[in-house]
This record gives structure tokens, C-alpha cells and sequence, in this order.
């Protein structure tokens, strides 16, 4: 029916290094104050900055809450720009958790492919926030 909710999922990450309270985390919580409609649901959760918990947690809330969308928020260190990522890579994590975990062949998903488009167009969504005035870049290299 047309009065159905969708549910859209927003992820920030927790406590790492400096960060008491990740600004990602902030932002998915802003993100589910200011809302995205009438017809959409947002669910925030915030993950562990861990790579086995985090990959634990996302297939987890995909197969429960089923979203019609997510948005998975981080940051990059020294900027000051929102950058949308196309591509998220598999390969060149080199860097440990919150558990001093880092994968031995620093890669997130053993056996995965190298890397995962979005459907979504981030060069268009970008030109949109640009003309809008706001400093938003797309990407193709996701950071690690």
C-alpha cells in the first residue's frame, strides 16, 4: 500500500583515538532528529569502530529491518568537505580497531571482491549540494 513506511538505515561509528563521541555518530543522530519524510523510518545505530563486530552488525541489520536504504557515515581525517563515496574498496586496511585487531592480509571480507559500488550517483547527488552552495565532493577511493 502507498501508506507504507520504508525504512532507511544511518550508521556513524563509535569512540576511536581522539574521538570520545565519533562526529559521525553525531551526525547520524542529526540526521534521525531532522528526518527524511513522512513515508520513511530512520534508524540510527551506532558501530564499534571493529572489524568483526561492525560486518556483524551491518548484515544483521540488513536482514532484520530489511531498508529500503543505508547511508554509512565515517570521517576523514583533515577534512573539512563531506565526501560521498561510489566505491568502498576490500583491500589496504592496515590500521588496528578499538581491539587492536587488524585482518592479516588487510582486507575487511576474506575472499570478497576488491571493491562495491553504490547504485546511487554520487557525482550527480554532489553537483546538487554544490549548486546549493555546500562543500560536497564525490569520491571513488574510500578511505580505510
Amino acid at each position: 500500500a502507498m501508506s507504507e513506511r520504508e525504512i532507511v538505515v544511518v550508521t556513524g561509528f563509535g569512540p576511536f583515538r581522539q574521538f570520545l563521541v565519533n562526529p559521525s555518530w553525531i551526525t547520524a543522530q542529526g540526521l534521525k532528529l531532522a528526518g527524511m519524510g513522512q513515508r520513511i523510518d530512520v534508524y540510527i545505530k551506532e558501530l564499534p569502530v571493529s572489524y568483526s563486530s561492525t560486518q556483524r552488525i551491518i548484515a544483521e541489520l540488513w536482514q532484520t529491518l530489511r531498508p529500503k536504504f543505508a547511508v554509512h557515515l565515517g570521517i576523514a581525517r583533515g577534512s573539512s568537505l563531506v565526501i560521498l563515496e561510489q566505491t568502498g574498496r576490500n583491500s589496504g586496511y592496515s590500521t588496528r580497531d578499538v581491539c587492536s585487531f587488524c585482518p592479516t592480509d588487510h582486507r575487511c571480507i576474506e575472499g570478497g571482491p576488491e571493491k562495491l559500488d553504490s547504485v546511487v550517483n554520487m557525482r550527480a547527488i554532489s553537483k546538487h549540494f554544490k549548486q546549493a552552495g555546500m562543500d560536497v565532493v564525490h569520491s571513488r577511493d574510500a578511505g580505510r
